[in-house]
C-alpha cells in the first residue's frame, strides 16, 4: 500500500473554502483584537478597519487555493515550448509538431 492518496475535485475546493474562511477569521482577530486597539481606540472603528483587512487577506488566499485547487492533475503533462504539445494519458497514434514534420510509422 505504497501509493499516493489523491484528493478529488471537490475536496481540493472543500479545502480550499476552509482555508480562505479561516484566513478571513484569523485575520479578523488579530487585526480587530491585539493590533488595531493600539491606534484605534473607538470599537467600531476598529472592527470596520480589521473586517476589511480580513477581507483583504481572505482574497489573497482565496487566490491562492483556487489556483491550487483548479490546477492540472498528476496525469497530465503540459507543453512548454514552441511546437511542443500536451497529452492526457497514452498516445496510440502520430503526434507531431512543427512545420514540415516528417511522420514515420514503423511496426
Amino acid at each position: 500500500m505504497g501509493g499516493v492518496a489523491r484528493m478529488s475535485r471537490a475536496g481540493r475546493w472543500l479545502v480550499a473554502v476552509v482555508v480562505t474562511m479561516a484566513a478571513f477569521g484569523v485575520s479578523l482577530w488579530v487585526c480587530g483584537v491585539l493590533l488595531l486597539p493600539l491606534w484605534l481606540k473607538s470599537g467600531a472603528d476598529r472592527w470596520v478597519v480589521a473586517a476589511g483587512l480580513g477581507v483583504a487577506v481572505a482574497a489573497l488566499a482565496a487566490l491562492g487555493c483556487a489556483s491550487w485547487a483548479d490546477g492540472q492533475s498528476e496525469d497530465s503533462s503540459s507543453g512548454s515550448g514552441e511546437g511542443s504539445i500536451s497529452a492526457g494519458g497514452d498516445i496510440s497514434g502520430i503526434a507531431s509538431t512543427g512545420d514540415g514534420t516528417t511522420n514515420i510509422q514503423q511496426k
